[in-house]
Parts: C-alpha cells; structure tokens; sequence
C-alpha cells in the first residue's frame, strides 16, 4: 500500500499513508452478499490518510509537523483474498505394436471454476483504492493431447 504521492520528499514515491487508529481495515462484505461498485469494497478508504492530512496547504516545513514524513504503515501489512485453483489430469498408455506405444492425456485447468480476485487497488489517490477489479485466473480449461512413441 502506498500513499500515491512523495510525502517524505525523497522522490522515490513509495511512501506509505497513516492508519486511522479504531477505524476497520476491512470492509467485510461477502463477494455474495452485494453487487456491482459495493461488492468490489475490500479495504476501507475512511481506515487510512495521508501523513500530511492535518496541514494546511501549501505543505512546508514551517506549517506542517509532517513535513517529509513516512507512514506508520509497514509494508506487507495487510492481505489480500486467497487463492484456490484446482487442476486435473488423466493419461493413459495404450500399446500398439512391440515399440509403439500412443498416450492419451486430458488436462482440467481450474476444476471447480472458483473465481480468484487479484489484489485491491493500493494507491491513496486513486479512486478505486481498496476495491478488487478483476480476477487473477482463467475460466474453467480443458485440453487434450496424444502422443506416439516409437
């Protein structure tokens, strides 16, 4: 998670925002439960600001304690949804001559066709902070193949 902006102006910009204490990192809405904009909700905005958030603007060093500041939040502080993918394969050898042999083989790409959602958005700035817009896997795959051997 980043703040999306140099807030400790060392010009790398990767600095992290300040958690909000008492405030839930987690929307917890079940992916079921909802639909459309509110079922993409996974971490909650109102749960983090920026390090500058109590300055007046123009931020500098004279009107702001945070002045180059970095964020109280560490890095891989929080997660993501897990992952669960399960694949399928079944062969088979069928002799046909003294030295020729033939292998067919099924493969099954994601089974159960269980949605896995990439990670949430993790820039401050952006208006889709905290929401999941897209998934991490392939639908359902199925392929086959045959093999000789000689």
């Amino acid at each position: 998670m980043t703040a999306g902006a140099d807030k400790s102006y060392t010009d790398v910009g990767n600095d992290r925002p300040n958690q909000v204490p008492g405030v839930p990192v987690y929307v917890h809405i079940a992916n079921r439960q909802a639909g459309g904009e509110a079922n993409r909700e996974y971490l909650n905005p109102a749960a983090f600001l920026p390090v500058d958030a109590a300055c007046a603007t123009p931020v500098n060093a004279s009107t702001c304690a945070a002045y180059g500041a970095y964020g109280n939040i560490s890095r891989n502080s929080f997660r993501g949804l897990p992952n669960y993918q399960f694949d399928a394969q079944i062969s088979r050898i069928f002799p046909i001559h003294e030295r020729l042999n033939a292998t067919l083989r099924l493969e099954d790409f994601n089974v159960l066709n269980h949605p896995n959602f990439s990670t949430p958005t993790a820039s401050l700035v952006s208006s889709t902070f905290g929401q999941i817009s897209s998934t991490a896997n392939n639908a359902r795959v199925f392929q086959g193949s045959v093999k000789f051997t000689f």
